[in-house]
């Protein structure tokens, strides 16, 4: 398994569509997200035709500078484009029937 670096993070696989995060998983990123903390964005439900919300704090767009709030990483903003790309394809939201919340099939991510 290759390894693919992008905002100067390695990620092990690559999903549908060129989804770099969350092992390339979309109902997995779609549900939660970026793998990090804090995060300039988070999903919300109905995860298939809804925006990100922003975080308190953070620019209310996506950008690396802001007046008197924090901006986005890099990667924060590649992620952020990325869902509104991938994630409306979805029919719907659906949730997660295994066990678990999904992220640890079959493997931790």
């Amino acid at each position: 398994m290759g390894l693919l670096a992008a905002g100067g993070v390695a990620h092990a696989q690559t999903g549908e569509q060129g989804l770099i995060w969350r092992a390339g998983d979309p109902f997995v990123f779609c549900r939660y997200g970026l793998d990090q903390t804090p995060k300039a964005w988070f999903p919300v439900p109905d995860y298939a035709t809804s925006i990100p919300a922003i975080t308190p704090g953070y620019c209310p767009a996506p950008t690396t500078f802001c007046y008197y709030q924090t901006g986005w990483s890099l990667e924060e903003i590649a992620a952020y484009l990325t869902y509104l790309r991938i994630c409306p394809q979805a029919e719907r939201s659906g949730r997660w029937e295994g066990t678990g919340d999904g992220t640890q099939a079959p493997i931790a991510h």
